[in-house]
């Protein structure tokens, strides 16, 4: 499922910083928290694993600022909000039996985005269900946050992760076992063991990847001025994907590439066919 927030500054002329994924993403678990502890505590320790990964199953887009600033202050970069109103998308996997429940429990909501130097408050004023697409077995998306590709790689003999962009020549195939382990997972967590047999023998791939246009890229600094503080580049781009339709529906909602729970992967429909 979808959703729309529509988020009203508490305060006028608000800064925050442009690094603000990590805020958003601690609101979104908090709020899971508060309405359900038990299902938090499982979202934030566990997720759906395969091997040592962990999947949470949703993302969030950037900020839709209708109009904003761009100012330095203490040697880093804010945004001053200009709109008393922002949106944003957040997208997860659910079922239909929790779709009231998630509404409500975004629905007037209070949270903070935050760093060492400002603190700006915002309640969510309105919640609107995104109406979902027609997934097909030939779809374009364009990115509403950054999707993130990376690889492990070894320099000066410690292990790193290299960021990889849409015109590298192993994106697609990273792209695809990242999408594909999703759908694995998913489906392994939610059947019995007999099924599981079934799945791994009879996989579900994604068939092609095709970029559409440029790339851009975008350096985002999580936890930032934090001893934990971790730089992650991704990009943002108009792609064609090819495959099976349920893997669609999952890249779509749960989000592509890497880091989706802290606001990468996000992704909006442009055509259908």
């Amino acid at each position: 499922m979808r959703l729309r927030l529509r988020i009203k500054q508490i305060k006028k002329d608000q800064l925050i910083p442009i690094n603000y994924q990590f805020s958003v993403s601690s609101f979104i678990y908090r709020t899971i928290e508060t309405s359900d502890s038990g299902y938090s505590k499982w979202l934030h320790d566990t997720g759906y694993m395969s091997g040592a990964k962990k999947f949470k199953y949703f993302t969030f887009s950037k900020l839709m600022l209708p109009e904003s600033e761009m100012i330095d202050l203490y040697g880093l970069k804010y945004l001053k909000l200009k709109s008393e109103t922002i949106d944003i998308i957040v997208s997860m996997l659910s079922t239909k039996t929790v779709e009231n429940f998630i509404i409500g429990m975004f629905e007037n909501q209070k949270f903070r985005i935050y760093d060492s130097n400002v603190e700006s408050e915002f309640i969510i004023k309105t919640v609107e269900m995104v109406p979902e697409p027609e997934f097909t077995r030939e779809m374009v998306f364009r990115t509403i946050s950054p999707i993130v590709i990376s690889k492990k790689v070894i320099y000066n003999g410690k292990e790193s992760q290299k960021y990889l962009g849409p015109e590298d020549d192993e994106y697609e195939k990273y792209f695809k076992s990242n999408l594909e382990e999703k759908y694995i997972t998913l489906l392994l967590n939610e059947c019995s063991y007999e099924s599981k047999v079934i799945i791994e023998k009879e996989r579900s791939s994604l068939d092609e990847v095709e970029l559409m246009g440029q790339s851009k890229a975008k350096l985002i600094t999580i936890k930032e001025g934090r001893q934990t503080e971790t730089k992650v580049k991704g990009f943002y781009f108009t792609f064609r994907l090819k495959g099976e339709t349920e893997i669609m529906r999952i890249g779509y909602e749960a989000g592509f590439g890497k880091n989706c729970s802290q606001g990468f992967g996000c992704v909006e429909t442009i055509k259908r066919y």
